[in-house]
């Protein structure tokens, strides 16, 4: 789990990073839907951000290097 301080430079870092290249949907469950918008209004964020947060540190865990090339 992320603390708050790591949450937000994780949203900070996305100014710095990489630009955003495509945009990708996919099918989630209703409960999952609930879950990310529930977290993305504790949050105050929108809800591709609370996405892209928890898939890059999900893919991390798998070997994704968030600041290569």
């Amino acid at each position: 789990m992320m603390t708050e301080e790591q949450k937000l430079e994780f949203y900070q870092s996305e100014y710095r990073g990489a630009p955003f290249a495509k945009f990708i949907s996919f099918r989630c469950t209703e409960p999952l839907q609930r879950f990310l918008d529930t977290k993305a209004m504790i949050e105050g964020r929108d809800i591709s951000q609370i996405i892209r947060r928890l898939l890059t540190k999900a893919a991390e865990e798998e070997g994704f290097d968030r600041n290569a090339i």
